[in-house]
């Protein structure tokens, strides 16, 4: 049987290379496929990670467009959550703070002067100012969805309007 061998290793020496090099070639293949296993296990989570985000996008924009105040007042606070998120890329804040336009365009028709002072509107027990400054009366939603633009002027690295920063500071009341 020795003699074998060595005809066999004298007669094709690449059967011997082969031989040699074989199992260091699965090594590196096993290697390769775990990789892309683990790169694949990655993606799928972040990909799942992305669509669990949306869905509850979704239903807190949802929240943010019903005819009830409070539920309103929510959804735009849970959409200021969510625009924090590092799951949000710039198209999604860019959204985000599209869902805050008409609230804020509400406020800004009943007034945003410097001298403007913001009070809730339904807190029977708020005490208004004494200053001769003009008082708009804002709901929570309203203030909410000002503090989920702030939030998103902030991702996006945008300056956010005074009125609006000062809107979003505004105690929301009951």
């Amino acid at each position: 049987m020795a003699t074998d061998l060595v005809s066999v290793t004298a007669d094709e020496p690449w059967l011997v290379i082969v031989a040699t090099v074989g199992p260091l070639v699965a090594a590196v293949a096993a290697i390769g496929a775990l990789f892309v296993g683990i790169q694949t296990v990655r993606q799928r989570t972040a990909a799942d990670s992305q669509a669990q985000w949306w869905a509850r996008v979704q239903w807190a924009a949802g929240l943010a467009l019903e005819p009830d105040e409070s539920r309103r007042s929510v959804g735009f606070d849970a959409l200021a959550l969510l625009a924090s998120s590092p799951l949000a890329g710039p198209d999604d804040q860019a959204f985000l703070a599209g869902l805050s336009f008409d609230a804020l365009r509400a406020v800004q028709e009943r007034g945003t002067a410097d001298d403007v002072e913001f009070v809730p509107a339904d807190d029977e027990g708020f005490v208004r100012p004494s200053d001769a400054r003009p008082v708009v009366e804002v709901t929570r939603s309203e203030v909410a969805a000002a503090r989920l633009r702030v939030v998103t002027d902030r991702e996006r690295g945008r300056t956010t309007p005074a009125w609006v920063a000062r809107l979003a500071a505004t105690s929301a009341g009951g």
